[in-house]
Order: C-alpha cells, then structure tokens, then sequence
C-alpha cells in the first residue's frame, strides 16, 4: 500500500527582518530601520510515504461428511453444555444438560400439511372431458378424490385428510390413480408409485399433533424404544417448548390394550424428563386396534392442547 501526502509550506518575510546591502548597490534596510519587507513567498514540498502491509492467509479443510450434515460430534458436545457452566472463567467440569434442552437442528422435522402435491399436468393429444385423481389407501380402497372437468389443475395440494374428515394413517402405505376421460369416451388411467408418511405434525381443533408411526418408535411388539424412535422423541420435545403454556397429551394406538398402556407411560416418561417436568403432567390415554396392519405396530400421538398460532 502507497501513501502519498502533500505538504504545503508558508514562510512570510515581515519587514523587521535584520537584512543587508547588496553588491550591485542597491539599499536595504538595516538593523532598527524600518522600510519595504519582500514579498510573501510560497514554499511547495511533496514528500512520498509508502507502506507495505502484508495479508496473512486462514486456511481451513472441509470434507463432504460435514458439509453435507452439518453436524458433528463436537457440534454436540457444545450444543449440549450447560449454559451456566459455560459462564465459568476457565470452562472446568463441564456438566451436559440432563433435560436435553438445547435445539437439534440436525434431526429431520415431521411432514406438514400439505403432506404431498401432484402434478397431473397437460394431457396432450387429448381434449379432456373430465378428469379425477384418486389417493388410495392400503387395501387398494379410496381415501380422498378429487375430480372436475375440462383441463386438471397443474397442481393439487393434498392436506391429507381423507373423504370423511380423517387424517391419513402416519407409517401406512398410500397410492394414487389418475384418471381422464377425453370426449371421445375414450378413458385413460395413470397408477401412481407408492408412498408413506412416518410422522406428520398437524393441527386439528385447535391442538397440534405430532404423529408418530408406531414401527418408527419401538422394537415389534415392545416397549423398548429404537434410536430412531428416540430422535423423533427429541424433535416432538423440541416442538413442544414453543407452547410452554399448553397441555400435553400423549395417545397410543397398539393392537393390545396392554401394550398401549406400556408404551404410553414410557412415551411420557422420555419427554417428562426431557422437558424437566413432573411425570404426571403429561396425560396419557391408550386405545386397542386390533386389526392393524402388523408391519405398521400401532401409532403413537403427542398431542399439544390449545395452541393459538
């Protein structure tokens, strides 16, 4: 870097200055004598400062793990020390949070409504009569239509509710028909692939739920929960601080009362502790269906009463 600065210099001459004679004659004023003063005269300077400052480099490595997660085990250790111990001068004797509280970003989130969007898009080569798109449930039956005519519609947002007013099954196999009939009566059917929603977070009466698959928390049959069911755990706990003022409530639906009851106690005790709250303080009710599908394993529910937003 160049610094550059001009320096301008002023030097007036008055007449009381102790002046001589020159040799070509000519008179000067002398010592104590008053007279003519020279002219004010004008000094111009340019000095030229420079300054080199040499940069340091910050180098840093990243590998496509940490990239692609953005998580790391030290991501979590910090993430779950104590915010107090973390105020002491020198960091000694660090001691993790045993109510689990700071947030994990690195957990994926529950499907929201709409749960999916179809595309049906233009039919060409056809003039479209009327149209229908079917989502059908596991046993091949249909669950919510939709229907019109002339062109679809380029998308359509699926809430998730079906005909009757129910919510989709969390964990359940789910499909789509579509269908067009051009006016030639000529009928065209479009089988869509399959799909399934492991946990959906929904509002409904003014609560919010967060619905679990049953085979997403717990070993077949047991009450002992998976490590994948403990992460959706987590994130249900994590939702649940944003309405510190409201109730919580947690449903089990299993194929046998008692293992409803069982799993909904041990439900309850995980976000109890999670949320440093009394055990009794999260209700829990469990209801018996016997004819679920097996692979499925019944559902769990944490429902959040009265939220506002």
């Amino acid at each position: 870097m160049k610094t550059t600065f001009t320096i301008l210099m002023l030097l007036l001459l008055s007449a009381g200055s102790a002046l001589g004679q020159e040799e070509n004659g000519e008179d000067w004023t002398t010592d104590g004598q008053s007279g003519g003063a020279l002219p004010e005269m004008v000094v111009e300077a340019e000095n030229e400062v420079r300054q080199d400052i040499d940069k340091g480099t910050f180098e840093f490595e990243l590998d496509a793990a940490s990239v692609d997660s953005f998580f790391t085990a030290m991501d979590e250790e910090v993430l779950g020390v104590s915010p107090v111990s973390g105020l002491q001068p020198h960091l000694n004797n660090l001691e993790l949070l045993a109510s689990d509280q700071p947030p994990h970003f690195w957990i994926p989130n529950m499907a929201s409504t709409p749960v999916t969007t179809f595309y049906p898009g233009d039919q060409e080569g056809h003039k479209v009569k009327n149209w229908s798109l079917a989502v059908t449930d596991f046993r091949g039956s249909p669950f919510r239509t939709y229907a019109g005519g002339g062109r679809p519609p380029k998308r359509l947002d699926w809430d998730g509710l079906g005909d009757n007013g129910d919510m989709l099954q969390v964990g359940y196999p789910y499909s789509y028909v579509f269908t067009i009939t051009d006016k030639g009566t000529n009928t065209y059917n479009h089988a869509g692939v399959s799909f399934r929603i492991p946990a959906l977070d929904y509002r409904r009466d003014g609560d919010r739920v967060l619905e679990i698959a049953g085979g997403q928390l717990f070993v077949r049959n047991e009450t002992a929960l998976t490590d994948a069911g403990q992460k959706w755990l987590v994130r249900a706990s994590d939702e649940i601080r944003h309405h510190p003022w409201s109730p919580v409530r947690v449903t089990v639906t299993a194929e046998t009362l008692d293992l409803a009851d069982k799993r909904a106690d041990q439900v309850a005790t995980f976000l109890a502790t999670a949320l440093i709250l009394p055990r009794e303080q999260v209700e829990t009710r469990s209801v018996q269906k016997p004819d679920l599908r097996a692979e499925m394993d019944g559902s769990v529910a944490v429902v959040i009463e009265h939220v506002n937003d």
